[in-house]
């Protein structure tokens, strides 16, 4: 009888070690899959199940916000976002990959949004535009992202270097008063529209401030999609629906008229992506 005691606790001793591998191992599953794209939070609830953005197509235009999904996308997501937000930095993930989860259906804009309080994220966001200009906008992105209490000019310009950037125009970039120009409006719309915040997003122009989980934003994305679905039954074309959409999720008309003029209009009038 002791004997067989004796095995009854190795036994359970053995399945108690063996569930807390497994235990481990599955919440290390999110980030083996994720690693490739954004930065791997330590938060679960931040992980997409999966990682696919390669479904959506990129935007190309270096003049424009970068993004995700094409110009004629039924709901545009508008993220204001800072390299010194902890939040910010939580929410990458879901930022690669929300497009991918409708195609076709859904696109996202990143806007930069340095907040004053942050007195290095300035400097970051010069730099992630900069990159933006010889195509590596998403590669610096994650970068500053992954090093982000790192931002002195010497780490931004060694994040340059590891991706192949020509570090003279990278440094002409940086210090372009059209560069400066661009991330200071921008900044001052997520100001003018109620995103004062970090992260703050737009969905269809409805604001959003902060981050909660994952599964909260693509569920937010989804109600908003599945309004515009009913407009496209109505009739409307992608345009009209994110006009329409804009002016119901705004009770101020002087915040809608500057979403339209500042957002939907001169993405409307760039080239197709």
């Amino acid at each position: 009888m002791r004997r067989f005691k004796s095995h009854v606790r190795v036994t359970v001793r053995l399945l108690q070690v063996g569930a807390v591998f497994l235990s481990i191992f599955l919440s290390m599953a999110p980030d083996a899959m994720a690693q490739d794209f954004g930065v791997t939070s330590a938060n679960l609830a931040d992980h997409p199940p999966a990682m696919n953005p390669d479904v959506a197509s990129r935007g190309v235009d270096p003049d424009r916000p970068p993004s995700y999904g094409p110009q004629d996308a039924k709901v545009l997501i508008v993220l204001f976002s800072d390299y010194q937000c902890p939040a910010c930095r939580r929410a990458t993930q879901a930022t690669h990959q929300i497009s991918a989860e409708f195609p076709g259906e859904v696109r996202i804009e990143v806007w930069q949004h340095p907040l004053a309080m942050h007195h290095k994220a300035e400097g970051a966001a010069e730099a992630a535009v900069a990159a933006q200009k010889q195509g590596k906008f998403w590669e610096m992105h994650d970068m500053i992202f992954q090093n982000q209490d790192s931002l002195e000019v010497a780490d931004l310009e060694q994040h340059a270097q590891d991706l192949g950037l020509n570090m003279d125009q990278f440094r002409s970039d940086m210090n372009d008063p059209a560069v400066k120009e661009r991330i200071r409006q921008e900044s001052a719309l997520a100001d003018a529209l109620g995103a004062a915040a970090t992260p703050g997003f737009l969905i269809n122009g409805k604001v959003s401030v902060g981050w909660g989980s994952w599964g909260s934003f693509r569920s937010k994305v989804e109600r908003e999609l599945a309004a515009a679905n009913a407009l496209a039954e109505q009739g409307m074309d992608p345009f009209e629906i994110r006009n329409q959409r804009a002016l119901d999720n705004n009770n101020d008309s002087a915040a809608y008229e500057l979403y339209v003029s500042s957002v939907l209009m001169p993405g409307r009038t760039t080239a197709s992506e």
